[in-house]
């Protein structure tokens, strides 16, 4: 069969086979990313439908998250406390690797000072990372869940002023005030007191989005493809490689064995009764 498939034709054959199932792979993982991304976008869209709520309604200082509070929009008014900003290093945004850009802002809403961890934005540059000025404002926000030492991966030993992670419950130790156990991504900030260097983060699609099933059907339907591909090649080879093997009963009509139809080797040929050959002589 080596032999049949090194001839010229069958390696044409070969290389358009190889095109066809790379073909019909890219089209498959094509089909199950659109799947993916769409679930993800429509679990996008069903996040950003939720209402903005006021942060006191949904949690307080030092209180277990909320089991549906992560990416509701939340809102709050206070004063940001610039004296405890700080940089999480390790952070992507659009490819581009920096710094997330997190001031506490401190709030009065549950009627004593409180602090919400708020990333403003990201930097590629700590010097770009600017310090919000004295006075109120609003925030409002996409509420996350405190995350965990873990997450940041090994960043070494880091510099005064940087975090490896938005850790709560290590917070709560370096600050004076009650932390909420949550920190929000800024969307909107009345007044806008964050300067233009410090790009917004948009805010994740937190769970499980899941998958589109119409969308990875198709997927797995071009991997049916290519596999029924290289399924007809081999046994289109096989029977090739079969025909040309010495002494190979070659494909067509065959004689039939003796006693099927045909005459024995060596026998007489039988002569139908009623020939000129059987009939007696006319008399003269």
């Amino acid at each position: 069969m080596i032999r049949t498939a090194l001839k010229p034709g069958w390696l044409a054959l070969l290389a358009l086979l190889v095109v066809v199932v790379v073909s019909f792979y890219q089209l498959g993982m094509w089909q199950i990313g659109v799947s993916s991304n769409e679930a993800s976008r429509e679990h996008a869209q069903a996040q950003a439908a939720r209402p903005t709520e006021p942060l006191a309604e949904v949690t307080g200082p030092q209180q277990p998250f909320p089991s549906d509070g992560a990416g509701l929009s939340v809102t709050t008014e206070g004063e940001y406390a610039a004296e405890l900003q700080f940089l999480v290093p390790g952070r992507l945004l659009e490819g581009e690797s920096g710094y997330w850009v997190v001031t506490p802002v401190r709030t009065q809403d549950p009627g004593e000072a409180a602090l919400l961890p708020v990333v403003r934005g990201f930097v590629t540059d700590p010097a770009d990372a600017d310090e919000p000025p004295a006075g109120s404002v609003r925030v409002t926000g996409a509420l996350a869940p405190s995350e965990s030492p873990g997450e940041a991966g090994d960043l070494g030993r880091l510099p005064e002023g940087q975090r490896a992670a938005i850790d709560t419950a290590d917070l709560v130790n370096a600050w004076d005030d009650p932390v909420y156990n949550a920190f929000v991504f800024l969307v909107d900030e009345e007044p806008a007191v964050t300067s233009a260097d410090v790009r917004r983060v948009p805010p994740p699609v937190f769970g499980d989005s899941g998958i589109v099933w119409r969308n990875f059907g198709y997927g797995l339907q071009w991997f049916t493809f290519a596999g029924f591909a290289v399924y007809m090649y081999v046994r289109f080879l096989r029977q090739a490689a079969r025909g040309e093997r010495p002494g190979a009963t070659p494909e067509g009509p065959q004689a039939g064995p003796p006693g099927n139809g045909g005459p024995p080797a060596g026998a007489a040929p039988h002569t139908p009764a009623g020939t000129a050959d059987d009939r007696a002589p006319v008399p003269s």
